[in-house]
């Protein structure tokens, strides 16, 4: 250095997130005579988020009624960007929408849960987008509650055009629902079905067996299933029944 230059030197090891804004002052003078030079440098620092937190998770949702979820997300400087997923797909249904201060950015997440939501992982993720890896994430496995879906068909096996006098025919009802139907019911033209095992009629959880059919035996059959959250009838299956 020159003969009238003085270098002075301040090392920070390890500098935490506790010195983000933390100011630092070099004041020089060689007289009283002349006022001191200062000069002044603040820290300014990329931080990744250090939590994400899921505020009001619910142990049940049901379907087709509003819920506000809300997220926060703390210490991630100077941006933060949260995005919602469901099974680590964006989530794009809903409303979003964000606020700021004391350090933390709220997402609220307002939606109408779905039966297809039932079942999968809805997660809140948090990061900074300068800084790679920096996602931290909190999740909700998603308990949906529903009426039964339900729909009816005639047995696989079974050609619908191709049924005669005298063949057996069963019927396939097909339920989704949360929670799990307490009762299926059977219907012909209307009328509630039975089982009568001396005419034919077998009724087996989720199906049922019509042995050796006759023309009485046609119409519109369908099949209903009820649970805690209402009950629901399939669409009509006709069945015809042709001359041997």
């Amino acid at each position: 250095m020159g003969r009238h230059v003085t270098v002075n030197r301040l090392e920070v090891p390890q500098i935490s997130r506790s010195a983000l804004n933390n100011t630092y002052r070099c004041q020089a003078s060689n007289t009283k005579l002349v006022a001191p030079v200062e000069r002044s440098i603040r820290i300014e620092m990329l931080l990744k988020p250090t939590s994400v937190n899921l505020t009001n998770k619910l142990k049940v949702f049901a379907s087709n009624t509003q819920y506000n979820l809300t997220c926060i997300v703390a210490g991630s400087v100077p941006d933060t960007e949260i995005k919602w997923t469901q099974n680590n797909r964006p989530f794009k249904r809903g409303l979003l929408s964000t606020s700021q201060g004391n350090g933390r950015v709220v997402s609220t997440l307002t939606f109408y849960p779905q039966p297809e939501d039932d079942g999968t992982m809805l997660k809140c993720e948090g990061s900074n987008p300068r800084l790679q890896n920096s996602a931290i994430e909190d999740s909700l496995l998603m308990n949906v509650i529903y009426p039964p879906q339900v729909t009816l068909s005639l047995g696989s096996t079974l050609r619908p055009d191709d049924i005669k006098e005298g063949d057996d025919v069963y019927f396939e009802c097909h339920i989704k629902s949360n929670p799990k139907e307490h009762r299926i019911m059977w219907s012909h033209d209307g009328q509630p079905v039975t089982q009568n095992v001396s005419w034919g009629i077998i009724i087996s959880t989720r199906s049922l067996v019509l042995q050796r059919v006759g023309r009485i035996h046609s119409g519109f059959y369908a099949c209903s299933a009820a649970n805690d959250r209402g009950e629901t009838q399939s669409a009509p299956v006709n069945l015809r029944i042709r001359c041997k």
